[in-house]
């Protein structure tokens, strides 16, 4: 064999390995991202920023579940009971901030057959400064532009890892994609890894109490985003849940010296948002029997699969609801009990 015999016939293997890869990856789609899985496989997990959007755009769905870690342990099959919903998707990214749940929601309000919308409203979206946390879904997968797919078709994780990892899951999961990103039976939850996952971290001393309004700002810029989209769909029922983080995450937030402020923004948050006739809010912070029991916790604020069961429940059945006329109550008399609370039983 010549050199340039040796050297077309390595081109042309390399061509037909890339083009094998690109078909695979087109085919299986670990990402969702062309279609919704062929030969019956479900979507099950692979990788939440490459992944959440796909299904977002190609699986069939009445009602779409948006939220960080605090909705993960949600099985998608408890929301399709017929009272919430018949066919339920599951679109949770761990920290994820609003740029990242704007991408989702622009998918998801686009299509005429959602109705419900459950939304994890962690207190961390109204703390932060929106700017600063850009969305962390790549554009390559957002766009509808196929000339920039090349960074998925020839994406060695994809190839070598994530499309893999899409079958194994299928099979492992029993081709559904209920348990996709649960990760509770992965960790512990006991009240002794709750405070050793905290107490490093725990300030020694209390800081100066901050402004009601210090986060007022960064509320207006939620607003803006989020609202619209609720006027834009008022057919569809949006339901937000403030997640039950522990009595530790409350007690940092009083050293911090940031509890007024962050209970006047969810203030702010909770009277505007129940200004919209197809909104509903569930109010979990304030279970006490939950937030105190740190057998229910692996660090501050992630809790067990049980108690995500416990919020499908209660989303079900109307419970730990607020509306317009409870809610502001409601958030006075939690921040009131947990100043008073004698933090240091957390410890014994």
């Amino acid at each position: 064999m010549t050199n340039r015999q040796y050297f077309v016939k390595s081109i042309a293997y390399s061509l037909g390995l890339l083009f094998l890869i690109a078909v695979l990856t087109v085919i299986i789609d670990p990402f969702v991202h062309y279609h919704a899985p062929f030969f019956g496989l479900a979507a099950a997990e692979t990788e939440e920023r490459g992944q959440q959007i796909g299904v977002a755009k190609n699986m069939k769905y009445d009602t779409a579940i948006v939220g960080s870690s605090m909705s993960e342990n949600f099985e998608a099959g408890w929301f399709s009971d017929g009272v919430i919903g018949n066919d339920t998707v599951k679109l949770s990214m761990q920290g994820a901030h609003f740029d990242d749940y704007s991408r989702l929601l622009n998918v998801v309000l686009s299509k005429p057959e959602t109705k419900t919308v459950i939304i994890s409203l962690d207190n961390y979206l109204l703390l932060h400064n929106p700017a600063e946390y850009p969305t962390t879904i790549p554009e390559y997968l957002e766009n509808d532009n196929y000339s920039d797919d090349i960074y998925y078709l020839w994406n060695k994780s994809v190839a070598f890892v994530f499309l893999p990892q899409f079958i194994i899951n299928n099979v492992s999961n029993g081709f559904s994609s209920d348990n996709a990103y649960n990760w509770a039976d992965r960790y512990t939850f006991d009240k002794y890894v709750a405070r050793a996952t905290y107490l490093p971290y725990r300030l020694m001393q209390r800081k100066d109490e901050e402004a009601y309004n210090t986060y007022y700002g960064y509320v207006d810029s939620f607003l803006t985003g989020m609202t619209p989209y609720i006027e834009a769909r008022p057919d569809v029922n949006f339901v937000f849940y403030a997640p039950p983080y522990s009595i530790l995450y409350w007690d940092d937030c009083i050293l911090r010296g940031r509890l007024t402020a962050e209970i006047c923004a969810q203030n702010e948050v909770f009277n505007a948002l129940l200004d919209y006739d197809n909104v509903r809010i569930f109010y979990f912070q304030d279970n006490w029997d939950i937030i105190t029991d740190l057998n229910n916790y692996k660090d501050y604020s992630h809790y067990s699969k049980e108690i995500s069961h416990y919020i499908y429940e209660c989303i079900r059945d109307g419970k730990c609801e607020v509306t317009k006329d409870t809610s502001f109550d409601t958030l006075l008399k939690f921040s009131e009990d947990v100043a008073d609370y004698d933090h240091e039983l957390s410890f014994h």
